[in-house]
């Protein structure tokens, strides 16, 4: 396989796991403003899973003080899952990072 390919494919394992990861936070905030009792959670969600540099969730995190949360145990789990798998997608980034600087110097 020539070097090109491997960083198509390479690329292609950064989209995916971005994706993964803005549905996860999106997910995450959902649940999370839903159990506080936040005014429109789906919005709250759009704007902690969009963005570059993790100002939206700033944003959520610096706004959500004030409130309490409630969650069931049926959405703690639900937590503890989303979270373990955010983690592997984390693990996933790294991996492919390593993976595509490895490339990067053994071409030079």
């Amino acid at each position: 396989m020539n070097i090109m390919a491997i960083m198509i494919f390479l690329m292609l394992g950064f989209i995916i796991a971005a994706v993964l990861m803005c549905y996860y936070i999106y997910s995450l905030v959902l649940i999370d403003a839903k159990s506080r009792g936040i005014k429109n959670p789906k919005f709250w969600s759009l704007i902690a899973a969009g963005g570059q540099r993790v100002e939206g969730l700033l944003i959520y995190l610096f706004s959500r003080r004030k409130t309490i949360s409630n969650l069931s145990s049926a959405e703690i789990e639900q937590v503890d899952s989303l979270k373990r798998k955010l983690y592997c997608v984390l693990a996933v980034f790294f991996f492919l990072f390593l993976l595509a600087v490895l490339l990067i110097f053994q071409s030079t």
